[in-house]
């Protein structure tokens, strides 16, 4: 009975958390459809907690300012991590990497993800994707992409790498920039969160031709999915999670896990999350902790192939 009456002293310990209000730092500037997304979820959260989740935004260094301020925080769990897909690439971007993803990243639960859609500009012959893989591989390197991530960036080399078609990428620093390129032509392609889209496609102005994810999306119901199109295994880590600072201890965790899920199972924070074109993925820690560790070796291997890290 030892061992039991240690845990249960270690989960009574924590019977009454939390007891004071939470931060939950989002590594990006406000406004942006991660910084809605984690509002939305912390806004649910503090109602079912009991106690007020406040959003504090720390942008810089895309997303690692932001990661490392909630890695340094107590690990007592009032301070956590809204954390996206790229937090993982970090690492092997930066030197030196300013954190270990799968050491530090103490996992509490996903939330979902944005959507990715590969989108054409109406000048581009094509209506289906395949109509577009054979146009495109009639003009090698002929088709100019737009990318401002590297998740973006990710997606596209690894259609590429599926397909066999060549195009030849134009950076950017943002959607923003990207769009007015986009609508007029000046690039034909882009691989990107799909609400980044969405308006100018009802408009006749792009066309959709595939979604980036395992199902379709409500917004758009009638884009199949690339496995549908015919291309298959292809996933780009387009993720939002709930993160703690390594530490933190388990019953902590488990609790905030089953309050995430709990609250992603309500109809007003779906509507709302549904609102921001959001696919609703809930996990476990572990589910979550493997994804990271399988995710890593998926970003090492495109940084090295495509020279992307510190020279």
């Amino acid at each position: 009975g030892f061992l039991f009456s240690l845990t249960f002293a270690a989960s009574a310990a924590w019977a009454d958390y939390p007891d004071k209000p939470i931060s939950l730092i989002v590594p990006l500037p406000a406004g942006g459809p991660t910084d809605a997304v984690a509002r939305s979820v912390a806004d649910a959260l503090s109602k079912s907690l009991g106690k007020p989740i406040v959003v504090e935004n720390k942008p810089g260094a895309d997303g690692a300012i932001g990661a490392k301020a909630a890695m340094a925080a107590p690990a007592d769990g009032y301070t956590l991590l809204f954390g996206i897909g790229s937090l993982v690439a970090i690492p092997y971007l930066q030197n030196p990497p300013p954190y270990d993803a799968q050491k530090d990243l103490n996992p509490v639960s996903a939330i979902g993800r944005f959507p990715f859609v590969l989108s054409v500009h109406p000048s581009v012959p094509a209506a289906t994707l395949s109509e577009f893989i054979a146009y495109a591989k009639s003009k090698p390197g002929g088709l100019f992409y737009a990318s401002s991530t590297a998740s973006e960036a990710l997606a596209a080399a690894e259609f590429m790498k599926a397909t066999g078609v060549v195009m030849t990428r134009v950076p950017y620093k943002g959607a923003g920039q990207a769009m007015p390129d986009l609508l007029s032509g000046r690039v034909h392609v882009m691989f990107g969160p799909i609400s980044a889209v969405l308006p100018a496609s009802k408009e006749g102005k792009l066309r959709l031709l595939a979604m980036f994810s395992s199902s379709r999306t409500p917004a758009a119901p009638d884009v199949p999915t690339l496995s549908e199109a015919g291309v298959a295994g292809i996933a780009v880590p387009t993720w939002q999670a709930v993160f703690a600072p390594p530490g933190v201890p388990k019953p902590v965790i488990d609790r905030l896990n089953a309050e995430i899920a709990a609250a992603l199972g309500t109809d007003g924070l779906r509507t709302r999350l549904d609102g921001l074109m959001l696919q609703i993925e809930p996990s476990t820690p572990e589910e979550l902790r493997e994804r990271i560790a399988q995710e890593s070796r998926t970003w090492e291997q495109f940084i090295r192939d495509h020279k992307l890290g510190p020279q």
